[in-house]
């Protein structure tokens, strides 16, 4: 894929790596923001604040994960909320950085949604052997005995398509989007209104795949919790 130009052309490291990096900042200043301003409340942060704020937005955004936690993974889905909302919040602000025009967000680069794919499918993987021990690869064989020489290299398949799927779904999407907007800066008169209305789309874009990847990720780890039958 030939990427739109970027600032980070003109530095010595991959854009990719650098764009990455910036969303990483981002992440971790929005995180010091809200836990400076909690411990800034009188209240200790109990009570809501009373105008719109990252802190109520993100509040917003945890609590609807969280609850769709609680019924994709179960009673113990407290334990992997760490993992899902981290993902979660990354990609959604790597997807926002994108949508700058000369930034380039990470997410338009395969290597690193690559990346994410392989840390949301290797830890459903852990998850499942260390739930249910040995006993996991009843997973990768259900099925009576006469069949499961068919339906283990299947379901092993099927696990390893999930690398694949986490992967193009955010990078295509994400690609197409930050490439679009980048073409329709560069149409002169046009450029002053057509932009805004593909910027719209773009922030509609950046939440779902991000809530998509994370949803996926919840669906995983439930299935790996999963009792075989």
């Amino acid at each position: 894929m030939v990427h739109v130009p970027t600032i980070f052309d003109a530095f010595r490291f991959p854009a990719e790596v650098e764009s990455l990096v910036l969303a990483t900042v981002l992440v971790l200043l929005i995180a010091l923001g809200i836990h400076a301003g909690l411990r800034r409340a009188a209240d200790g942060g109990i009570i809501p604040d009373a105008r719109i704020t990252g802190r109520n937005l993100l509040e917003v955004l945890l609590q609807g994960i969280a609850s769709l936690a609680r019924d994709v993974i179960g009673e113990k889905w407290a334990t992997y909320m760490p993992l899902v909302g981290t993902l979660g919040l990354f990609i959604l602000v790597s997807n926002l950085v994108g949508l700058l025009p000369g930034l380039g967000g990470p997410t338009s680069f395969i290597e690193t949604n690559l990346a994410w794919a392989i840390i949301a499918v290797l830890v459903s993987e852990i998850v499942g052997f260390v739930e249910h021990g040995v006993g996991y690869l009843g997973h990768f064989a259900p099925g009576p005995w006469w069949i499961k020489p068919l339906t283990f290299p299947i379901e092993v398949i099927s696990h390893l398509v999930r690398l694949l799927s986490l992967t193009v779904r955010l990078t295509a999407n994400m690609f197409a989007d930050h490439t679009l907007l980048a073409l329709f800066l560069t149409l002169g008169v046009a450029a002053w209104f057509t932009p805004w209305i593909v910027m719209g789309l773009g922030i509609f874009v950046a939440f779902i795949q991000a809530f998509i990847f994370s949803f996926l990720t919840m669906i995983y780890i439930g299935l790996a919790l999963e009792h075989a039958h």
